[in-house]
Formats: C-alpha cells, sequence, structure tokens
C-alpha cells in the first residue's frame, strides 16, 4: 500500500462531505423558458427524480458536487458565473433534494442524472465542472457525450490517474467504512485539510461527512475505485485543467501521458473544499478556466 493510494481511498471517501442536505421534494413542474431562473426536478434513467436548478444567459457551466454533498455547494459559485453565463447545478441521485430510491449506485447512473437534466434544459454544448468523485463522473459524461462538452474541469480531483488502488487497499477502506464510519471520518479527514484550517469549515465538512449513509457510501466507492480514469483520458480530445488544493501534488507527466492536453491550476493553503476554504480566488479562477475553454485558448489534444 503506498502513500499515494492511501491518499486516493481518504480523498474518495471524505469528499463524501459539503453541504447538508434537504429531504423535501423538488417540484416537478414544467421548466419555463430557458432564460429565466428554474428550480424543477427530471425523471433519471432509472426513473429516480432528480433535482436542478438553472441560471443566468449565455454560454453553459454545469456543476456537479461530490459525494454527500448537494448543489448548493456551488451557492456562490453559480452566483459569479451567472452574471454572464447560464449556469446549470443539480443534486446527483442520493443527495440534496433527488431521489435516493436507486437499486445500483455506479458512475453510468450519475451521468445518466447529468443527461437528463441537460435534455430537461435544452442545453447542447456546456463546459463540466466536477468536484471529488464529479471530476471521475464528469470524465465518464465527456466520454459519453464526446463533443457536446466542450471542456471538462475537476476540482481536487484527477490528480494521479496512474494511481490504481490495490484489491487489498480497496477491500480494506470498505471493511473499515462498514465497521466504524464514524471512526473512519474522524481519522483520515485531518489529510485533506491545511496546517490550519479555518475551524468553521471544518465542523461543517465533518457534520456533513457524519450524515453520510455508509452503505450507499460504500457503493458508490466501489464503482469510483474500479473505474479507469487512465482509459477514460485517453479518449477525450476537449480541453481537461484541473483546479486543485496544494495538499497532494497533481502528476502532470502521469496525466498527460494518457491525455496531452491535461493542464492544472493548484490554490494554494486550501483544503479539498477549496470554494469553501478560499471562494474568491477559486471563484476567479474557475472563470479564468472556463473563458479560457470557450475562447479556445485551452489546449486540446494534438491531431
Amino acid at each position: 500500500m503506498t502513500q499515494r493510494s492511501l491518499a486516493l481511498a481518504v480523498a474518495l471517501l471524505v469528499c463524501s462531505v459539503g453541504c447538508g442536505r434537504t429531504a423535501q421534494p423538488a417540484s416537478t413542474a414544467a421548466p419555463p423558458p430557458a432564460t429565466a431562473p428554474t428550480e424543477a426536478s427530471v425523471a433519471s434513467a432509472d426513473g429516480v427524480s432528480i433535482h436542478y436548478v438553472a441560471e443566468g444567459r449565455g454560454r453553459v457551466v454545469v456543476l456537479v458536487h461530490c459525494l454527500d454533498c448537494n448543489l448548493h455547494y456551488w451557492d456562490g459559485v453559480a452566483a459569479d458565473l451567472a452574471r454572464d453565463h447560464r449556469v446549470i447545478r443539480l443534486d446527483l441521485a442520493g443527495n440534496g433534494r433527488s431521489g435516493a430510491n436507486r437499486k445500483t449506485w455506479s458512475i453510468e447512473n450519475f451521468v445518466s442524472d447529468i443527461r437528463a437534466v441537460l435534455n430537461a434544459t435544452g442545453v447542447d454544448r456546456f463546459t463540466l465542472v466536477g468536484h471529488s468523485m464529479s471530476g471521475t463522473i464528469a470524465l465518464e459524461a465527456a466520454r459519453q457525450l464526446g463533443e457536446r462538452v466542450t471542456g471538462v474541469v475537476p476540482i481536487d480531483s484527477v490528480l494521479d490517474v496512474d494511481a490504481h488502488l490495490p484489491t487489498e487497499l480497496r477491500e480494506k477502506v470498505l471493511a473499515d467504512l462498514h465497521a466504524d464510519y464514524r471512526g473512519f471520518i474522524e481519522k483520515q479527514l485531518p489529510s485533506l485539510l491545511p496546517p490550519n484550517p479555518d475551524p468553521k469549515v471544518v465542523a461543517r465538512v465533518e457534520a456533513d461527512a457524519l450524515a453520510g449513509e455508509p452503505a450507499r457510501t460504500a457503493a458508490i466507492l466501489e464503482s469510483l475505485f474500479t473505474y479507469r480514469e487512465d482509459l477514460a483520458l485517453e479518449g477525450l480530445a476537449m480541453p481537461i485543467v484541473a483546479i486543485a488544493a496544494d495538499r497532494r501534488p497533481v502528476a502532470l507527466d502521469h496525466n498527460r501521458a494518457h491525455a496531452p492536453q491535461f493542464d492544472a491550476r493548484v490554490l494554494k493553503d486550501t483544503s479539498h473544499w477549496l470554494m469553501l476554504d478560499k471562494p474568491t480566488e477559486f471563484q476567479r479562477t474557475l472563470r479564468e478556466v472556463v473563458e479560457s475553454i470557450e475562447l479556445g485558448k485551452a489546449r486540446r489534444r494534438p491531431i
């Protein structure tokens, strides 16, 4: 078991924190015109109700949260981008105001959630931003949707696609999760924080992590652990620009061996939850990355 592999396991597990959940169901009314603020729900491919919010007008940015978070994780980011973009946020199944009656928890089914919202909102082309586990989900969405995705922006995710988690470590992480979920979270959370974290951020993410459902989290993690990010990258031509915290290095050489266009921006002294630690700097960086993709300045895979 390498330190890098253990860090990957911890990040995937503890990324299940973020914002508190709301149990009330979303409205299923037909969405208003595309330029008006919209809050509604749509059925995913397996019938699970997916809650979403769309706002603003212009080029489209889709924001997808980490495990056991919800779309409100992006409130500050959405407010900034919606000044001149159409911003679409969704609660993945099992999170926020979306349904939890899913039989199979997989990356592919989460992509179906994104696809359902895109169809409901009439979106054709868009930049896809995914935090933590949704960085991986974004790769699969881009693989399936192809040139509809103008660019992928993993947030503190897809840091080293060659860091495959050994089978024995996967099994140990899942066993520890089932045996003592609270203990595992409390023990591993510090590895995702900077040396002097904001106490408010720590309290928030820890509380929300502990509110997670271990069985569902374990099922999702199994899908994430076995997904081949390296193979996904090899099939993508659009720009891929990560925004990462400086706790762990981004393995540019490894990632570029599979996707030469891969790039990264690093924010110093931040936790896994960059948008909570330094919202102004994060929003500015994300805007710069999104606009570089939209203006054709971000690198694509060489022909």
